[in-house]
């Protein structure tokens, strides 16, 4: 299981949830299926952070994405042009992809130490997801702090995960997530599909797929394709 495929898994699982939320509420099995996209997500951050070979500008990319994306996600889910009571899921990615490298700065020799001051270093990330309402809130990025914490203990990666994902936490169907720890399991550190200028134009596609789909999903739903 290659990076290209993980993402793959996400952006069709993603899909398969967004059409349910915004053009067939009535079949709630398409959003389990979504349940599936963000768990992944936060694995491929962490992947990212630690094979990058330009953090400034990854952080940019989602950034950037989080601004693009702003009122497609508005308008897919609130029907409104900008909503301020919630942001899309770039900003969880961001904030989380900035726990991390705060946390990677912390090397105390002490197990312990380490992960109760990495585990400290990540709370502020998740506050601010929490106040400003991006998407999956302090879950997401709690979520995303986890992978990287428990990067190479994948019981402790699970249920940390499987406890984040409990009801009390989340919208009450986020535990079917769990599922996306199977090819997460399966994954063997290699990059796939096409490189060169295919890879990054497949990368890019990859990045706008997001504002993209809820854009197109928000003009099928208001019938404007007839416009």
């Amino acid at each position: 299981m290659t990076v290209f495929l993980l993402k793959l898994i996400a952006v069709i699982s993603m899909l398969i949830d967004h059409m349910g939320h915004v053009l067939f509420p009535e079949y709630i099995g398409l959003r389990y299926i979504g349940r599936l996209a963000f768990p992944i997500y936060a694995f491929l951050i962490v992947e990212g952070f630690l094979h990058t070979g330009n953090l400034r500008r990854y952080m940019l990319r989602l950034f950037m994405c989080g601004i693009i994306s702003e009122v497609p996600f508005d308008l897919a889910f609130y029907e409104s042009l900008f909503y301020v009571k919630k942001q899309n899921t770039f900003w969880t990615l961001l904030l989380g992809l900035a726990a991390v490298f705060v946390m990677s700065l912390i090397r105390n020799e002490n197990r312990y130490a380490r992960l109760a001051l990495r585990l400290a270093a990540a709370a502020p990330f998740a506050v601010t997801a929490q106040l400003i309402h991006s998407d999956y809130r302090w879950v997401g990025v709690s979520l995303i702090a986890c992978m990287y914490l428990f990067h190479d203990e994948e019981i402790f990666k699970v249920a940390s995960g499987l406890f984040l994902m409990m009801p009390p936490f989340t919208n009450g169907i986020e535990y079917v997530g769990a599922l996306a720890f199977l090819p997460m399991h399966f994954y063997n550190g290699r990059k796939g599909g096409p490189g060169g200028a295919a890879g990054r134009v497949m990368q890019t596609a990859f990045y706008l797929f997001y504002p993209v789909h809820l854009l197109t999903l928000a003009l099928i739903r208001d019938g404007l394709w007839s416009l």
